[in-house]
């Protein structure tokens, strides 16, 4: 579960970013618009807990009697959980107040893969250092 913390909080940067480059309005942006943004992005945070976590830990079961192209494979496996934790999302939004933000999926399927991906590609990082660091 250590390993999973640096993922989390690379993960929240990196979604914190992709937001505040989706939402600013407007061609030009001062210092503290782009700050007040990244950080009303980190909202994202809990979404990457709840979701990404789980997920994460998921994918370790499913890999973990895989031996060939194991890391394409559970790379694979963290784009395919951003697109199902984006969907998961966008529907408990569509059915908190009845709007279809399904009409914006694809720009929140950005968001969500900017968590998922840079979250998988640590987790799988972190994993093999420690599994290297261990085995010396």
């Amino acid at each position: 579960m250590k390993t999973k913390i640096v993922p989390v909080i690379i993960s929240s940067i990196c979604g914190s970013l992709v937001f505040s480059a989706l939402f600013l309005e407007g061609g030009y942006i001062d210092f503290n618009d782009f700050i007040g943004q990244l950080v009303t992005g980190f909202i994202i945070t809990p979404f990457v807990l709840v979701f990404g976590i789980p997920l994460s830990l998921m994918v370790d079961a499913i890999i973990r009697d895989i031996k060939k192209y194991k890391v394409l494979i559970e790379l694979l496996l963290y784009v395919l959980s951003g697109v199902i934790g984006t969907s998961a999302v966008l529907l408990l939004f569509s059915l908190g107040d009845g709007m279809s933000v399904f009409l914006m999926f694809k720009t929140f399927l950005i968001l969500g893969l900017s968590c998922s991906v840079p979250f998988g590609i640590s987790s799988i990082i972190l994993k093999y250092a420690f599994k290297t660091v261990s085995s010396h």
